[in-house]
């Protein structure tokens, strides 16, 4: 049975409507719009199954999708598990369909005028940095922002970034807002670009566009796990989009999956943003992986939600060192590593003065930050003695480009480089601190 009812409705249905579907009045793809119900129950069974991932959570994490479809999506069942079990590291899924009789259509009674853009382009609108310059790369291409809400922050930047920066006459900002269902929430959301791709499916079969395009830095895409506990994001990896893509084929769903950013560091694309957006990259983009409903982050100021402490955040910080950028707030400064400087901040920081709270918080903060850094210390060593390919996922078959590892050869090369920059800066700002103590 599942944990998800969607109101005993289509999840489509409760996802489209006037706000959103531009000038499509009528639609009748059951395909896209049974993949699109497929993805929301996988998303929304992740995003509201609190849980401890290192058991078996297979019954828990187990849908009943209906579908007109049945034998089509009967066929990609086991694909469609391979790539979850892949992107939430492992676990176990347990997917299935039933058959619906009642055709799956969108038919709208306040119809929208044809407003005779010819769109060239879809592009996944987040609210993260990549996205940002992404977003600025899409500009003049007579795009189709698509925007899921995971979190109201991520909402209000997107929407900001758009109306700031990239909106014009020949482009759109589709907004699909997620269902508010009265449940507390995981502290992770690892299937979430599934959620963003499904949505913007609807758009590029009736627009005849063939790419979706997803702008993540290539060092987040490979996101190497080492032999160590810390666990890492698959969302937009190279594997996961081949995968997502050979499922889209054997649905006859003539669309692909492509991250143009797949060769370039996270310095990369700051670099491609020129100096009068830094405010913008500042007030506007959210990178941090964390959930900011983490108890241990109850000191954060209103409107502070970089944590400082995952491995998103460090990115951030490493590219933005790298072009001397002007970065945001973090809840933990990037300057603070060891436990005492950590607990004398949170010290310092701490709203209700709870000696206990701020020592668990301290504590938290201490192990993540040391987690991370020896995390990027064994990203560079591995890169410098040639064994990083030991802990990548990387075929030749996820890659269509001749040069595609000469290409993440120098990209590799460069991080090593940004990295160096990286803890000499830290180094430098922790002997400037102490100084000043």
């Amino acid at each position: 049975m599942n944990k998800i009812n969607f109101k005993n409705k289509n999840p489509y249905l409760l996802h489209y409507n006037d706000k959103n579907l531009l000038d499509i009045n009528e639609y009748d793809n059951a395909i896209i719009l049974d993949f699109f119900d497929l993805i929301a129950y996988i998303c929304y069974t992740d995003f509201f199954t609190i849980r401890d991932e290192d058991v078996n959570n297979k019954k828990r994490l187990s849908v009943i999708v209906p579908v007109n479809n049945i034998e089509t999506f009967n066929n990609i069942r086991k694909d469609i598990e391979i790539l979850l079990t892949y992107m939430t590291n492992g676990e176990k899924w347990d997917i299935n369909f039933e058959k619906q009789k009642e055709k799956k259509k969108i038919e709208r009674e306040q119809k929208s005028i044809y407003n005779n853009i010819k769109y060239n382009s879809i592009c996944v609108l987040s609210g993260g940095l990549d996205s940002m310059a992404g977003s600025v790369v899409e500009k003049r291409n007579n795009t189709i922002f698509v925007t899921f809400e995971t979190n109201p922050i991520e909402v209000s930047n997107s929407n900001d970034i758009y109306e700031k920066l990239i909106k014009n006459d020949n482009n759109k900002h589709v907004i699909i807002r997620k269902l508010n269902l009265a449940e507390k929430e995981h502290y992770t959301e690892r299937t979430r670009s599934l959620i963003f791709i499904a949505s913007s499916l609807i758009y590029a079969d009736y627009y005849n566009i063939d790419k979706i395009k997803i702008y993540e830095n290539g060092i987040m895409s490979l996101n190497p796990k080492f032999n160590f506990s810390r666990r890492v994001t698959k969302t937009t990896n190279q594997k996961t989009l081949f995968l997502i893509n050979e499922i889209l084929k054997k649905l006859g769903i003539n669309v692909e999956v492509i991250n143009p950013f797949k060769y370039k560091t996270k310095a990369d694309i700051i670099n491609i943003l020129p100096e009068e957006y830094n405010q913008h990259i500042i007030k506007n983009t959210r990178t941090c992986s964390k959930n900011p409903g983490i108890r241990h982050f109850r000191n954060k100021k209103k409107g502070n939600f970089h944590c400082g402490m995952c491995i998103a955040c460090i990115l951030r910080q490493i590219g933005m060192i790298s072009n001397h950028r002007e970065d945001c707030e973090y809840l933990l400064p990037e300057s603070l590593a060891d436990f005492k400087d950590i607990e004398q901040y949170e010290k310092i920081i701490s709203k209700e003065k709870d000696s206990c709270k701020d020592q668990k918080a301290s504590l938290y903060k201490f192990n993540e930050k040391k987690s991370l850094l020896e995390y990027y210390k064994l990203f560079y060593k591995n890169i410098k003695k040639g064994t990083i390919y030991n802990y990548l996922d990387m075929k030749e078959e996820y890659y269509k480009d001749i040069d595609w590892q000469n290409k993440i050869e120098e990209m590799l090369e460069k991080f090593t480089l940004e990295l160096e920059e990286y803890f000499k800066q830290i180094r430098r700002r922790n002997k400037n601190e102490g100084s000043n103590n």
